[in-house]
């Protein structure tokens, strides 16, 4: 079945089944030695259990590929096709595909990493100038409410999590495509310096979830509401108004002006543990494809501010006494909170895939993965921990098993050579997703 959205990609479409109805058998043949080498590519001799999981991950990722159409400037792989809503492009979610599309099919990877920066927002753009450099959180094949509206499926109100560096060096590492490196960097950078203009409320260097100015973004509670989507978390007990105890003061918003005293973008009084470890990270990233085009003192200016967000993190965001890591509450006075009152929850795994946790930090991480009563759940690494009093396993990021995130925990233990231990917690996700 092939949809279509205007008279040019109908008359195209038509062009390509005449084609087709030529030669089928041609095409089948194409077909299967396509898929041939996609399982190629991605199974391992001998190993039954993990090839099930394999061949079910690019099957999924396949099912989801959908070609440029409407809006949409390029070939990419959506979430899913459940429901109409999720029929569009995410960009924490594209990224991730990418990492894994890049180890079957290279110009698939190359693609789906272009489909949401073909739509950056630029400093000519018509509707949001002042969010030069962003990508938006969702955007969809249909036009419905498409810039800057209050309504339909686009949703400029905020982005989401900044992966894109890792995903375009998984790439260049898999396929050492020197030049694809290059078309994406300024663009990434971009990004990156974005996320300091748009989310740093007191430019100290340590960003905080937010929302763009829009007409939907126009009161606490919506603001707020944004932010959380920013995150990816959307529900997640830190994002709670109320907060918890009598110390904690609750979600505020704050306002970025710029020089002529302008609106352009809100933030949140917290600054966010993953968040800046996905900023440490991309500036690694940055930097190596910064050292790869000859770009030295830029290099040198990513790893310099790394170390900076590296030393906050560990310094600010991390409390001894429950061995974990949180989100820094503050004030326009400079007070400072660490959340411990909000319970432990998925966030505090990303310093681990980041390589920003010192190595005591992460084995004391490793224990509360390990612990029955805290991440060590049936399906092991829930969003929330078993012990946060906000735990619900049913309620979507207050409980529930997402494996990318259980992904960046599996990850981060092996980056400290912290996994031989927990190979059982690995062997059950592969069980369970061989099994559903």
């Amino acid at each position: 079945m092939t949809h279509t959205f205007n008279s040019k990609e109908l008359d195209e479409a038509n062009i390509k089944l005449k084609e087709a109805f030529k030669n089928p058998t041609k095409l089948f043949i194409e077909n299967d030695t396509r898929w041939n080498e996609y399982i190629a590519k991605i199974t391992k001799p001998n190993d039954k259990e993990y090839n099930i999981v394999s061949v079910k991950g690019l099957e999924t990722l396949i099912v989801n590929w959908r070609s440029g159409a409407g809006a949409i400037p390029s070939d990419g792989i959506t979430p899913a096709l459940a429901v109409q809503w999720f029929n569009g492009f995410w960009p924490w979610d594209s990224w991730k595909q990418v990492v894994a599309t890049t180890l079957f099919d290279e110009e698939l990877a190359k693609a789906n990493m272009r489909v949401l920066f073909d739509l950056q927002i630029t400093s000519n753009d018509t509707v949001r100038p002042q969010d030069a450099g962003m990508i938006i959180d969702a955007v969809f094949f249909n036009k419905d409410a498409q810039r800057g509206g209050d309504g339909g499926n686009w949703n400029e109100r905020n982005s989401k999590p900044p992966l894109s560096a890792w995903a375009v060096w998984a790439i260049y590492e898999e396929h050492k495509d020197k030049a694809f490196v290059d078309e994406m960097y300024d663009k990434i950078k971009a990004y990156h310096y974005w996320w300091y203009s748009n989310r740093d409320f007191n430019k100290n260097g340590i960003a905080e979830y937010g929302a763009t100015v829009h007409p939907l973004n126009t009161n606490e509670k919506e603001k707020v509401l944004a932010a959380a989507w920013d995150s990816g978390m959307d529900n997640a007990p830190r994002f709670d108004l109320s907060g918890y105890g009598a110390d904690d003061i609750g979600v505020k918003t704050f306002t970025i002006t710029n020089s002529n005293g302008e609106d352009i973008a809100y933030t949140i009084n917290q600054e966010s543990v993953d968040l800046n470890a996905y900023l440490y990270a991309e500036k690694i990233y940055l930097s190596k494809m910064a050292d790869l085009l000859g770009k030295n003192n830029e290099k040198e200016v990513f790893i310099k501010d790394a170390e900076v967000i590296k030393e906050y993190i560990v310094n600010n965001m991390f409390d001894d006494e429950t061995g974990a890591f949180y989100d820094l509450q503050f004030d326009e006075n400079g007070n400072t909170k660490l959340l411990v009152n909000r319970g432990k929850a998925a966030e505090t795994y990303i310093p681990l895939w980041a390589n920003v946790a010192t190595e005591y930090q992460a084995k004391r991480l490793r224990d509360l993965i390990m612990d029955e009563n805290v991440f060590n759940t049936f399906v092991p690494l829930p969003t929330v921990a078993k012990d946060n009093p906000s735990y619900d396993h049913k309620a979507y990021w207050r409980g529930p098993v997402w494996l990318d995130q259980s992904y960046f925990a599996i990850k981060g233990l092996r980056n400290y050579g912290l996994l031989m231990k927990l190979m059982n917690l690995q062997k059950r996700f592969f069980t369970i997703l061989k099994v559903y």
